[in-house]
C-alpha cells in the first residue's frame, strides 16, 4: 500500500486518462518513501487501469536493479535487457515500462546508452528511473527526464497511518513514528521489530547514529549532528565504499567524545 501520496497519484491518473504522459521521468528522494512502490502501482494502472497491484502478473513492465553480487549496473544489462524489451510492442498496457531502481549504481556507460534511448525512444516507451539524488546523474541524462521528488512524511502523518491503518497502541505509533526520520517503509519495520536483518545500508548506520545522539541531547551533540547529516547528504548522493564511510563515521563521534 501507499501513503501520503494522494496528489500524485490523482495527477498521474490525469495524465494518462488525457494521453499526455511523458517518456522519461525520474523519481527520487529518500529510501523507504514509496518511490518504487509508486512505479508498481503506474504499472498495474497502465495495464489494468486501477492503481492498485492486482492479481495477475504484469506483462508490459520490467524492473532493473543492480545484481547483490555485482557493484554497479553495466551496459551490458542495458543493452541486453532494457532495449529488448522496450523495441518489443505491448501486450495489455499503452506502454512498454521499464523501471531502473536504484539508478545510482549505473556507470556512466549505461547512463550513456539510456541517454540514447531517451533521445529516441519507440513510440510506446516509457522509463523511470528511481533514485535518493538527483545530480546522480549525468547533465545531459537528467535533462531529459521529467523530475518527481517523493519527500519523506512527517512524524505526526506517519503515526496517523500506523495508529489507523495498521492498529498500532497510540504510544508504539509515535515512538516509531520518531525512530523512522519520515520514511514509512522504515516505520513498518520498526513496527514489526524486522528491522536490522539483512545487510545494513550505510544510509541505515547514519541515521541509527544520528537517532542515538539524538536521544542523548540535541543541544550538545549540535556540532557532531551537523557533520553526521552533512556526511548522510553526501553518502546519498555519490555511490561510496561503506566501510570507509563507516569508519569515518566512527572518528566523528569518537572525536566527539573526546572533546
Amino acid at each position: 500500500m501507499l501513503f501520503g501520496y494522494d496528489e500524485k497519484i490523482k495527477t498521474f491518473q490525469r495524465i494518462i486518462r488525457e494521453d499526455k504522459l511523458g517518456q522519461a521521468y525520474l523519481f527520487y528522494g529518500d529510501r523507504g518513501v514509496g518511490k518504487n512502490t509508486f512505479a508498481v502501482l503506474l504499472a498495474y494502472a497502465l495495464e489494468t487501469g486501477k492503481f492498485a497491484v492486482g492479481s495477475e502478473p504484469l506483462l508490459d513492465a520490467l524492473f532493473v536493479a543492480r545484481n547483490p553480487e555485482e557493484n554497479v549496473l553495466g551496459i551490458e544489462r542495458i543493452t541486453s535487457e532494457v532495449k529488448r524489451f522496450l523495441w518489443q510492442k505491448p501486450f495489455k498496457s499503452s506502454r512498454r515500462l521499464v523501471v531502473v531502481d536504484d539508478s545510482e549504481d549505473l556507470t556512466p556507460e549505461a547512463q550513456s546508452a539510456l541517454l540514447k534511448i531517451v533521445e529516441e525512444p519507440p513510440p510506446h516507451a516509457l522509463l523511470i528511473f528511481i533514485a535518493h539524488d538527483s545530480q546522480v546523474f549525468l547533465p545531459p541524462l537528467l535533462s531529459r527526464l521529467a523530475k518527481i521528488y517523493f519527500p519523506r512524511l512527517s512524524k505526526e502523518e506517519i503515526a496517523k497511518i500506523l495508529s489507523e491503518k495498521y492498529k498500532a497502541s497510540e504510544e508504539k505509533a509515535h515512538e516509531v513514528s520518531r525512530q523512522a526520520f519520515g520514511r514509512l517503509g522504515l516505520a513498518l519495520k520498526l513496527l514489526d521489530g524486522t528491522d536490522g536483518e539483512g545487510e545494513e545500508t550505510l544510509e541505515s548506520f547514519l541515521e541509527n547514529k544520528i537517532l542515538e545522539l539524538r536521544r542523548e541531547g540535541l543541544k550538545k551533540n549540535a556540532p557532531v549532528l551537523v557533520r553526521l547529516l552533512d556526511r548522510e547528504t553526501f553518502v546519498k548522493r555519490y555511490n561510496l565504499n561503506m566501510n570507509l564511510q563507516r569508519r569515518a563515521v566512527v572518528e566523528i563521534i569518537r572525536g566527539k567524545n573526546q572533546a
